[in-house]
């Protein structure tokens, strides 16, 4: 695939969190696991939809549990997008600042991911993943930044697997990473993060 084929566009990157949140009926979760999902989770895969759609459509779309979204950046290239979310940091029991939010990652959907995009590559699909941060003031969520990048670059930042035990998944290997050691991983600063609309690594 050339190099032209594979810039990923970004067309909306001035949308944000909190701009979902108050432009769409965000805040209810509907499709599959939504009795368990996260109604912010569900705001990260809206917001990502928007982001990348070009027609400024917050419509998720995805025919399998280990992605998100299904979207066309370019007439060339099309993309499976797995959506993560985390709070900026997380809160104590005396309501102090705690450690750093963690992004978590199931290693039977990021494997079956990969295994989708060395087979969509030859037919102009592949796959990636979109990060967003967010600080919660008042009880909204604020985006603090976020960043897409291939597949292939998340795969080798996940050095490590645990055992976790999930409410309709039973017992399966995940990483949570937090998403400041993530930045480092990927040799992206804060500064730019917290920064720019968006971090595209796909085209850097």
């Amino acid at each position: 695939m050339s190099d032209q084929s594979r810039d990923c566009a970004v067309p909306n990157p001035e949308f944000k969190l909190e701009h979902v949140r108050v432009r769409h009926n965000t805040n209810t979760c509907d499709g599959r696991g939504r009795e368990t999902a996260s109604s912010r989770g569900y705001n990260a895969e809206k917001l990502a939809a928007l982001v990348m759609h070009p027609m400024e459509l917050c419509l998720v779309v995805s025919f399998d549990p280990w992605y998100d979204d299904y979207t066309s950046t370019n007439e060339e290239l099309s993309y499976q997008t797995e959506v993560k979310s985390c709070v900026d940091r997380y809160e104590t029991e005396s309501g102090e600042e705690g450690g750093y939010g963690q992004f978590r990652i199931w290693k039977h959907h990021h494997d079956r991911l990969l295994e989708d995009h060395k087979e969509l590559a030859k037919h102009g699909q592949e796959a990636m993943y979109f990060f967003v941060v967010y600080t919660i003031e008042s009880g909204i969520e604020k985006e603090v930044g976020k960043l897409v990048a291939p597949i292939e670059m998340i795969d080798e930042a996940l050095d490590t697997w645990s055992t976790a035990n999930h409410v309709t998944m039973g017992e399966q290997k995940n990483r949570r990473i937090s998403w400041r050691l993530l930045l480092k991983k990927l040799g992206v600063s804060r500064e730019r993060f917290e920064n720019e609309l968006i971090i595209n690594l796909i085209n850097d």
